[in-house]
């Protein structure tokens, strides 16, 4: 039997509508990381088969063949309504449920389907009374749908249905910037959802022809302008529901989300007060435009000061957004005013140059006036006078000298080595014997050859402080400063060293202090050098304990650095 015209359209129209679903499976392909492409693939390949089959059995005349391809019809049919619900779960940031055993279950019913159509000679659960039917030519059949036939087509109908509000939900909640792409999505399952309705119950004057496959042209066209000819895959709801759980409405700071393309979709109120740029009015919005950087960049400096908010300064926080199954679906940035601790530190860095630069010259100046003075006056009380003046200035020029010492030590990166500590220890004797201090420094090491892979330049300044500490505030006038090296107990790497002095004991305010990790008008400290000493004890990464056994001990346990 040849075919007429009207029937030659049918097929070419099945055919054609075969040839741009395989089109766009090739398309998504290459988008199959993003949320929903593999699903909208199965969903895609089921069409494409569909209309592929259904279009060469309309010219099929054999009963076997035309009822084998009848089948595989029917079960690409009940395949397509799930993975198009499991493609709006996904899409819209709920790929989590499609784990659960609800889903599952959905996905059960199409592959129960196909093994009941393959043995339906059998039982005849799906249909009954097959035969071949011809209109315009063509190889059309009538049968019977049983009701698990029906209640299958039924259910793909049904999930198909709820991946569509599952869509527009996400207009309603997120606007125009998934509107065109997922309105086209939706439109684009009503003709193929109207044919299959109108062929399953025999409505129409040809019930033999089943509408969908000629009807699938629009619904590729409209799912091909989708992914095409907008941003389908550039930006997706997932990326703005998982930004929404991690509380971006009610963080205070400024909050831009990402997608994984790096454009802006979606900023809080705080960042929109910030960034009064023309660029956030919509969405997506160009990253570099708004913060004038691309990410690598922003991300690379850390920190950002907008030239339209008055010269403050934020830091930035990078924070990767993955829904519900561990998939990366974009990104948030959140900015911390930290404008106020700059100024601190610039403040802080003015007057530390001051305290190194200044007064140390000006204090060199007046102990040297000061020692002339002592050397030329006769009167004891003045002799006196002049070296009170002279101690004082030493005592300044010390302080001075331990900030200048620390800054380089911060400024510095630790550069972790492996160290003979006998080697550190005998270098601080020397330095300390160099100052002049009449002092008595006893060290020993346990074993001779102990190593310690730690920064030289910051251990060194840790124990000099500590031994300077005890010399300056001993009340005899050749005090004795013992120090004992030893391997940790707890771990073979980490070295602990106990310093001992014969001084009265630590007063618990300088200790508290230094618990308390900072200073106040109510609790501070008498000088530098035990700030110096837990500065360096916080770089080291170790640890600092206080006791009293006739005199002071002091016990700092120091890991081992990675290199």
């Amino acid at each position: 039997m040849v075919p007429g015209a009207l029937g030659v359209g049918f097929v070419v129209a099945s055919f054609g509508a075969a040839v741009g679903a395989l089109s766009l499976v090739q398309y998504l392909y290459t988008q199959r990381a993003n949320p929903g492409a593999a699903w909208f693939m199965g969903n895609m390949a089921s069409v494409a088969v569909f209309c592929l089959t259904y279009g060469l059995a309309l010219l099929i005349f054999d009963p076997t063949v035309r009822a084998a391809l009848a089948a595989v019809v029917f079960v690409c049919l009940t395949f397509m309504g799930p993975f198009f619900l499991a493609f709006g779960l996904d899409y819209t940031g709920r790929g989590d449920l499609i784990r659960t055993p609800l889903f599952g279950a959905s996905m059960a019913v199409p592959v129960l389907s196909a093994g009941m159509t393959a043995t339906n000679a059998v039982h005849g659960l799906v249909w009954t009374d097959f035969q071949i039917d011809p209109v315009f030519g063509l190889a059309t059949v009538t049968y019977t749908v049983q009701p698990w036939g029906v209640f299958a087509l039924l259910f793909s109908l049904g999930t198909a249905a709820v991946g569509s509000l599952l869509l527009v939900g996400a207009i309603l909640s997120y606007g125009a910037l998934y509107r065109r792409e997922a309105t086209a999505i939706i439109l684009s399952t009503v003709p193929p959802s109207v044919g299959g309705s109108l062929w399953l119950f025999s409505v129409g004057p040809v019930p033999q022809l089943h509408l969908m496959a000629p009807f699938m042209l629009v619904h590729v066209a409209l799912d091909a302008y989708a992914f095409v000819g907008t941003h389908m895959f550039e930006t997706n709801p997932a990326t703005q529901r998982t930004a929404e759980r991690t509380g971006l409405d009610s963080l205070s700071d400024p909050v831009l989300v990402l997608d994984a393309e790096g454009q802006i979709v979606q900023a809080n109120d705080r960042a929109r007060a910030l960034f009064s740029a023309p660029a956030l009015d919509s969405f997506p919005a160009s990253l570099e435009a708004v913060l004038g950087a691309p990410l690598e960049t922003l991300r690379e400096r850390g920190e950002l000061s907008p030239e339209a908010n008055g010269g403050a300064t934020f830091a930035l926080s990078y924070t990767p957004l993955t829904d519900p199954s561990g998939d990366s679906v974009g990104s948030m940035l959140v900015l911390y005013d930290i404008t106020e601790q700059r100024r601190r530190e610039q403040q802080l860095g003015v007057l530390n140059r001051v305290l190194r630069h200044n007064l140390r010259n000006e204090m060199t100046v007046i102990s040297g006036y000061a020692e002339l003075l002592e050397s030329n006056v006769t009167d004891p009380t003045h002799v006196t006078q002049a070296k009170t003046i002279v101690d004082a200035s030493d005592r300044l020029n010390a302080i001075a000298e331990k900030a200048r010492a620390f800054e380089e030590v911060q400024q510095r990166t630790t550069q972790p080595a492996a160290l003979s500590v006998a080697d550190v220890l005998a270098d601080v004797v020397t330095e300390t014997a160099a100052a002049g201090d009449d002092a008595t420094v006893d060290w020993t090491v346990t074993p001779p050859s102990l190593r310690l892979r730690t920064d030289e330049v910051v251990l060194s300044l840790l124990l000099r402080n500590l031994v300077q500490n005890a010399v300056v505030h001993a009340e005899t006038p050749d005090p004795t400063v013992t120090i004992t090296v030893t391997r940790s107990a707890s771990a073979d790497d980490t070295a602990r060293f106990e310093i001992r002095d014969q001084n009265d004991p630590i007063p618990d305010q300088e200790i508290q202090t230094l618990r308390a990790g900072e200073e106040t008008p109510l609790q501070h400290g008498q000088g530098i050098g035990l700030w110096i000493v837990y500065w360096c004890v916080q770089q080291l990464h170790a640890d600092i304990r206080f006791a009293y056994d006739d005199g002071n001990v002091l016990i700092v346990t120091v890991p081992p650095m990675t290199p």
